[in-house]
């Protein structure tokens, strides 16, 4: 048990600190989104190791190579609402620029098919460090802490009001 209270109280300060910067995300800030989305990776990390029970030596491989991994996700995705955000501002405009629009669209599927990407890279590199019982909890993990990330976030929006969004 004592061995676990540093690394609790860890994950419990990045919690709390998740909380701060939830609260100007949901209101548009550029920069607490980034904050955020890099207490969630930093939490998502911290609670992966604790879960597959990983070792040193997988800690040593894994760790790296999913930060990284994420941060170019985080890239990705910055990009991806930006277009997301000049899409919805397209449509609204009257007429809506059907060459714009295409342009558009094809950015935003590119990104998510390069977000697929890193993310069946991290599976490959997953499947080569873990034990077929780390495999298994890596699976149920990401699904609990993904829910768990979702409805945490829908409580904060309950608490600032909605988002404020166009068509």
């Amino acid at each position: 048990m004592k061995k676990y209270a540093p690394a609790a109280v860890l994950v419990l300060v990045l919690a709390l600190g998740t909380w701060a910067p939830a609260q100007g995300a949901l209101q548009g800030d550029p920069q607490a989104r980034m904050r955020l989305r890099e207490n969630i990776s930093n939490l998502y990390l911290l609670r992966l190791t604790r879960a597959l029970e990983l070792t040193e030596e997988q800690t040593a491989k894994l760790y790296p190579f999913l930060t990284r991994v994420e941060k170019e996700k985080a890239v990705i995705q910055r990009q991806m609402g930006l277009d997301l955000r000049d899409l919805r501002a397209e449509l609204a405009a009257t007429p809506a620029g059907e060459e714009r629009i295409l342009v558009l669209v094809a950015r935003i599927r590119e990104a998510r098919r390069a977000i697929r990407e890193k993310d069946d890279a991290v599976e490959d590199v997953l499947d080569g460090v873990l034990t077929p019982i780390q495999k298994a909890r890596y699976l149920i993990f990401t699904v609990d802490f993904l829910r768990s990330i979702g409805e945490n976030l829908e409580r904060a929006r309950g608490l600032k009001g909605p988002i404020k969004r166009t068509p």
